[in-house]
């Protein structure tokens, strides 16, 4: 299966970053928004309430009632997306009064693999977002083959029954090291140099008198994963990157994320991109620049 991938540039919005905290004197509150799913096979609700048990059962964090939650989602618009911006996903989580909430998507399905063989195939991706920085803090795939779909699903509640705790695990823990953001570039050279990095200035501003924006030399399509093939995924990840001056790639952060692994597909094109530095009066400069993939699978 192939990526369709369309490469873009444009203004960029800076997120506020947020430093994290132990969750020492407060539980964090969890909010469970729910599942997408088909109409076909109906609400997962057998899947969301294997969830909010094993949630209620840890004590180290506090589930919001969701009396509590229907009412904010409904009230703030949210349609049931699980590819959001960080803005986005801090005003559904603000809305929300939560620290964290978790969306995800569930699907229960006929597959063949071979001829004259078919069998019972179900599937969770369960996306956990910090309410308060936006970000996608955990994203897990669970998949469960059997003869009846009934089983199929039994198997996925089980494993979900499993691996909750280690979703609390990374929720409670989740403020213990500051975000570095994700990047592999040396942090201390691009703190040196964060007041030397301009923005893309709009097209006709003052500030694009003088500049000429990068140019790229290659294209670089990301491959579209397994798990996003699977579950028929069409998404856009939006990164903010900084080309720098010396024609390298510095610091990226995904500003729109879908999880399904594109997020890690996405990084690894950009660190691949060739390009000539944007220049300001013909000085090459560092800028920080949106790149946006948008990804859907090809039946080719």
């Amino acid at each position: 299966m192939a990526a369709i991938v369309f490469v873009q540039l444009a203004i960029l919005t800076i997120w506020p970053v947020l430093d994290g905290a132990i969750f020492s004197q407060a539980r964090p509150r969890v909010a469970i928004v729910g599942f997408n799913f088909s109409r076909e096979n109906g609400r997962p609700i057998q899947l969301e309430s294997a969830l909010v048990e094993a949630l209620r059962r840890d004590q180290r964090v506090s589930l919001l009632d969701e009396t509590l939650v229907r009412p904010a989602v409904t009230g703030i618009g949210y349609t049931g997306s699980i590819n959001m911006s960080k803005d986005e996903a801090r005003k559904l989580g603000a809305a929300i009064g939560c620290d964290f909430f978790i969306v995800g998507k569930t699907e229960a399905l006929s597959r063949s693999e071979h001829e004259n063989e078919t069998h019972e195939e179900a599937y969770a991706a369960v996306m956990i977002v910090d309410g308060r920085s936006g970000a996608l803090q955990v994203f897990d795939f669970i998949s469960g083959k059997a003869e009846t779909r009934e089983n199929a699903l039994t198997s996925v509640v089980k494993n979900l029954n499993e691996r909750t705790r280690s979703y609390i695990d990374q929720i409670v823990h989740a403020g213990e090291s500051p975000s570095a953001g994700r990047s592999e570039t040396s942090p201390n050279t691009e703190q040196k140099n964060r007041e030397l990095i301009e923005d893309m200035p709009a097209e006709g501003s003052r500030r694009s008198v003088g500049f000429t924006p990068p140019e790229f030399l290659n294209r670089v399509r990301p491959e579209y994963p397994p798990q996003a093939d699977l579950a028929d995924i069409a998404a856009t990840v939006e990164a903010m990157v900084v080309l720098r001056s010396d024609g390298q790639v510095g610091s990226i952060e995904i500003a729109r994320w879908a999880g399904f692994g594109l997020e890690d597909s996405s990084e690894r094109a950009i660190r691949q991109l060739k390009f000539k530095p944007a220049t300001r009066d013909g000085r090459p400069i560092n800028v920080r620049a949106l790149i946006q993939y948008n990804f859907r699978r090809s039946n080719k």
